[in-house]
């Protein structure tokens, strides 16, 4: 019988494939719009979060290596977002 925290997992990774396709129709719908450079990485980040969940799921003890290369992968694309973001909406970003 799984653990709560296991089946709690499980649902993570089910929960990100899911979204994946959504960020994958998001990035290529607005690619040749203003908007586009703040979705593009939604992919990437939505695709390490989902490598950190799978490993932690399949082989917990690489966990921790996995979590912290993958996470600082995704945590500077979530800056890069960020930023993009503040350039659009600020208006500094030639169109």
């Amino acid at each position: 019988m799984p653990s709560l925290a296991e089946l709690f997992q499980l649902g993570q990774v089910v929960v990100l494939a899911a979204t994946l396709p959504i960020a994958v129709i998001a990035a290529r719908g607005f690619r040749d719009a203003p908007f586009g450079r703040v979705v593009r990485p939604l992919v990437p980040i939505t695709l390490a979060y989902l490598a950190i969940a799978a490993i932690k799921l399949v082989e917990p003890s690489m966990g921790a290596d996995a979590s912290r290369l993958l996470g600082s992968v995704a945590v500077a694309l979530i800056a890069w977002t960020a930023a993009q973001g503040i350039l659009l909406l600020s208006g500094r970003r030639a169109q």
